[in-house]
């Protein structure tokens, strides 16, 4: 048995504990990690880092992921490339205000960021709505 406080084991004839004197469980529960995907691809560092500020000020929680990769001396596009990654429930939520914003357009086939004018996305051909 284990103090969901002190963390202290007691033999299994103990019910309580002694330190806190709160009722002893038979384990404790291992800390619950969300689910994460991807809400898009960003092209570059400055963009990405710009939209998870947004995003964050909007209370979605988010991470960015391949920032610290600099190829040189020309860059590698798709080394170059960030992707934001946010909790499964906010993905959808955090697509449709990226899509509001006027300066960021999102591939709906590849979720990558595609140029505001685009009529294609560079990085799959879709055509873009």
């Amino acid at each position: 048995m284990i103090c969901p406080e002190c963390e202290e084991e007691f033999p299994d004839t103990i019910s309580t504990c002694w330190d806190c004197n709160v009722r002893l469980v038979p384990s404790l529960a291992e800390p619950e990690f969300p689910e994460l995907a991807v809400v898009c691809t960003i092209l570059n560092e400055t963009t990405a880092h710009i939209i998870k500020g947004f995003l964050e000020n909007e209370s979605i929680p988010c991470q960015l992921e391949n920032i610290s990769f600099h190829a040189g001396p020309a860059p590698v596009a798709d080394l170059m490339k960030v992707r934001l990654w946010s909790k499964k429930e906010d993905v959808l939520r955090a697509r449709k205000l990226l899509q509001e914003r006027e300066d960021v357009q999102i591939c709906s086939s590849c979720e990558t960021e595609v140029g505001f004018q685009d009529e294609f996305c560079g990085h799959c051909g879709e055509k873009l709505s």
